[in-house]
């Protein structure tokens, strides 16, 4: 396998940690596709879901996607080896954080999200889906990357949104869906964030919309979309099958947090994948700095206290971390600590993210 270490210097300004994630072909380190000059960085979810009384909007487009006969983009010469290896052993629930290098994949966690990028019309998707079989890791996948790619003068655009789906449309990821290598398609993140959709929200019913629009190109695969699950009630969603919500302190209690949203998300016949928002989520006493000022990362303490309890919360078919930052991670309390999440995850009744 190519070592990615010559492609893999990534640099988190105004931090006192440096993070190592993978450039080479913009591969898979963020919600944010690296095909943009934005800061990568997903914004936290910390603003709460306006109410529902958004105007609704028209009928959701029932029209299959057109058939594409073009050829699916060719893996570069600069990715690893494409070879899945022998049949992966999943156990307990994949547990990780986003953003995780793939280079990095079968050393502690059991799960992450990549985004899918295209480098001057190649992609590494490939290699990096063959790394997470070799290594029984379980992935989340956003094909769309940054919001700036599908939004134009009227907010979210879902025609914009189809096309840099379409782009890799025609790889076959049907053994790495059925294998369960691939535990969804993550299709959206914050959708109630008016300041990544031109100062609107994303509708319900177009939420609903994009969901279907994935089911149409790749049947098998569970749609995840990360938002508060408040959010979603009052809507029947028909494609959607998974939500994704992460603790930090300033929601303290975490016992307020999870009677609040858990109950929500169950309501909708929704799965979860819970989460800790490791970076930017720890409380003042753990002296670690964040990314942001005046944040602060998380605790030993605080991973394990926080995570234990949110483990123990049903319904949930994955847990992932915010976010992949090497030299948090290589703090040996910090170290110790996620050994002992990702032991007691191993332990939980395995689950898919999809037919809810």
């Amino acid at each position: 396998m190519l070592s990615r270490a010559r492609r893999s210097l990534g640099l988190l300004g105004g931090l006192l940690f440096v993070s190592l994630v993978p450039v080479a072909c913009n591969n898979g380190s963020s919600l944010e596709s690296n095909e943009s000059p934005k800061d990568s960085t997903p914004p936290d979810t910390t603003t709460p879901p306006p109410p529902d009384t958004t105007t609704p909007p028209p009928p959701v487009d029932t029209t299959p996607p057109p058939t594409d006969t073009t050829p699916p983009p060719p893996p570069s010469a600069d990715c690893d080896s494409t070879d899945p290896g022998a049949a992966p052993v999943h156990a307990g629930l994949p547990m990780g954080p986003n953003h995780e290098p793939p280079s990095r994949f079968g050393t502690l966690f059991t799960g992450t999200q990549i985004t899918a990028t295209l480098d001057h019309g190649v992609t590494c998707l490939m290699s990096d889906l063959a790394a997470a079989r070799r290594a029984n890791v379980r992935v989340f996948i956003s094909f769309t990357g940054s919001e700036r790619h599908y939004v134009d003068a009227n907010g979210f655009s879902i025609p914009m949104w189809k096309q840099r789906v379409d782009r890799f449309r025609n790889l076959d990821l049907t053994p790495y869906i059925e294998d369960g290598t691939i535990m969804a398609h993550l299709i959206m993140d914050e959708p109630t964030d008016p300041t990544n959709w031109g100062g609107k929200v994303v509708t319900l019913p177009q939420i609903d919309e994009i969901a279907q629009y994935s089911k149409a190109v790749w049947p098998t695969m569970p749609t995840l979309i990360r938002t508060w699950p408040e959010y979603l009630k009052g809507y029947e969603f028909k494609h959607l099958d998974a939500v994704w919500f992460h603790y930090l302190d300033r929601w303290a209690p975490l016992e307020g947090f999870i009677s609040e949203h858990f109950p929500t998300a169950r309501s909708l016949g929704l799965n979860i994948v819970g989460g800790l928002n490791i970076m930017n989520g720890g409380s003042s006493h753990s002296g670690i700095p964040g990314k942001k000022a005046g944040k602060f990362a998380m605790s030993a303490d605080e991973l394990t206290t926080w995570g234990e309890k949110l483990l123990a919360e049903p319904g949930m078919c994955a847990f992932l971390f915010w976010e992949y930052n090497s030299a948090y991670l290589a703090r040996p309390e910090i170290k110790a600590a996620m050994e002992g999440l990702v032991a007691k995850a191993r332990n939980y009744p395995a689950r898919s993210c999809g037919a809810h």
